[in-house]
């Protein structure tokens, strides 16, 4: 089922996720995931504490319990896409000699990206790749 602790707390926020806007009962999670109420609740507070989830006290079934629903910002951060490495290869900045130096913000120094003509090679070379990736 799952191996850690880090690998269930994360395949607990899957289940509230897929439960969506209307949430799931902490009850439920527990049972689902073979957890006592006190692991239960310190999973779901954890959730919370992050963020990810908020939990609102409610009277089911004659017990009270918490429905745990998936906060709309953690929805957008979770369908993020990740950041891929490729964008940045090659870059002149992350080896220039001048990079301590170079600032956009400063109008008066010899060294920023506006002025940099390794930056604007390495610019024009991505485009020229992507172009001709976009032709074949």
């Amino acid at each position: 089922m799952y191996k850690n602790k880090h690998e269930l707390f994360e395949q607990v926020f899957q289940a509230i996720l897929k439960s969506g806007e209307d949430g799931v009962f902490q009850t439920e999670i527990c049972k689902e995931f073979a957890l006592d109420s006190r692991d239960g609740s310190r999973l779901a507070g954890n959730l919370e504490k992050q963020s990810l989830i908020s939990r609102e006290k409610i009277l089911h079934k004659g017990r009270w319990t918490y429905k745990l629903i998936v906060k709309k910002s953690a929805i957008a951060e979770y369908n993020r896409k990740p950041i891929q490495i490729e964008c940045v290869e090659g870059a002149p900045c992350f080896s220039c000699a001048y990079q301590h130096s170079c600032s956009s913000e400063d109008e008066t120094s010899p060294y920023s990206p506006a002025k940099c003509t390794w930056l604007e090679e390495w610019i024009i070379a991505g485009f020229e790749k992507s172009y001709i990736k976009n032709e074949e």
